[in-house]
């Protein structure tokens, strides 16, 4: 009986990765070009939209256990559906059509196709949006299809984690995460939520320059270039037209992470040249980086925090190429370097005390505390 609801779970989440990859494929095979349809800004934002909707779900389907668990996945589905069927109207100089609610009881029933008068225990009558089942059932005195739990019912109780052999050797600095919070986004995978417009930016393959505004001039900053694909020289500089630099040039790498100094420069100037697929970019604060607890690992750069006493670490590099660790002086700039090397090996260093550290990569890293 075990097997036979694990394998009902699998199947579940299969279904679900399917849909995500679906989408993401439609994205990609669609017609829209930012360079060329980026006039229109109403068309543009509902492109923006299915991207951002995209990556909300890959985000939100990460540690996932069953369809129940996927719900924010589906409304994130849902919204990057409506969102590519605006560009689509739109391109063909028709009406944005009319979204229509996922079922107001549980989004797996789909989108709803009634609305209907609804009293919930205790509570004032409503109009909701339900689908057509639960439409049937309300109106026959029933209660709608239970499937999930209303949004009026308690969470349900959450299990503490059982004791591991592998538990972390220095206790967390930060709280535990209050129930009923999403899930965080993996670091500098996409912009995180609120990020001003000013500060981020995006678009198509070829060449491109763009201007990301900082929020404040005595405020660090981290930069955040990811670019989708990688089966070609993807080259990304910094700095104005009369004074630019290097920060990526690789066939492999897809990503850099950047920490930036206070500056009286009010922008960042970017310059990218990728050959296949989109790019992003973006300012995010540096109380954002992730932070070392027992072990982290990732591919290319990276920045993290430590808020620890003195320490010894381990990293081990795992690919071809060279890698190093840096940590940033209070100011944001370059410090101390704690180790260097290449190839597939791993290296110990000491970590003295809370800092931020750069990590400067080619290949897949992981590091962890002794």
């Amino acid at each position: 009986m075990g097997r036979l609801f694990r394998r009902r779970r699998d199947d579940e989440l299969a279904e679900i990765d399917a849909e995500i990859t679906a989408f993401g494929e439609a994205l990609t095979r669609h017609s829209f070009v930012p360079s060329v349809h980026g006039g229109d800004p109403d068309l543009l934002a509902d492109y923006e939209r299915a991207l951002n909707a995209y990556e909300e779900a890959k985000r939100a389907f990460v540690g996932d256990r069953d369809r129940r668990d996927a719900v924010d996945v589906l409304r994130a589905l849902d919204e990057g559906g409506h969102a590519l069927a605006c560009v689509d109207a739109r391109l063909a100089g028709e009406a944005p059509p009319q979204r229509r609610p996922l079922c107001f009881f549980d989004p797996r029933h789909g989108v709803s196709t009634d609305q209907v008068r609804w009293t919930p225990p205790g509570g004032a009558a409503r109009q909701i949006d339900v689908c057509a089942a639960d439409a049937i059932r309300l109106a026959e005195g029933q209660p709608p299809i239970a499937t999930a739990p209303t949004p009026q019912s308690a969470a349900r109780p959450v299990r503490p984690p059982k004791p591991t052999r592998n538990q972390p050797r220095h206790p967390p600095t930060q709280s535990p995460k209050p129930v009923g919070q999403p899930k965080p986004p993996p670091p500098f995978k996409m912009w995180p939520q609120g990020t001003d417009k000013r500060q981020r930016a995006q678009g198509e393959f070829g060449n491109a320059e763009t201007t990301l505004q900082r929020p404040s001039p005595d405020q660090p900053l981290l930069l955040v270039v990811r670019i989708r694909y990688e089966d070609r020289y993807n080259h990304v500089e910094i700095g104005p037209p009369d004074r630019r630099r290097t920060l990526l040039r690789s066939k492999r790498l897809r990503r850099v992470v950047v920490p930036l100094p206070a500056s009286e420069e009010p922008e960042v100037h970017l310059a990218l040249k990728t050959a296949s697929g989109g790019w992003w970019a973006w300012l995010q604060p540096v109380d954002t980086a992730p932070v070392l607890l027992d072990r982290l690992g990732a591919e290319g750069g990276f920045v993290f925090r430590y808020d620890g006493g003195p320490a010894q670490i381990r990293m081990r590099h795992t690919t071809p190429g060279a890698f190093s660790l840096t940590t940033l002086t209070p100011a944001f700039e370059q410090g101390e370097q704690l180790l260097s090397g290449r190839g597939d090996t791993a290296i110990e260093a000491e970590l003295k005390g809370p800092t931020y550290v750069q990590v400067r990569a080619e290949g897949v890293w992981s590091i962890r505390l002794l």
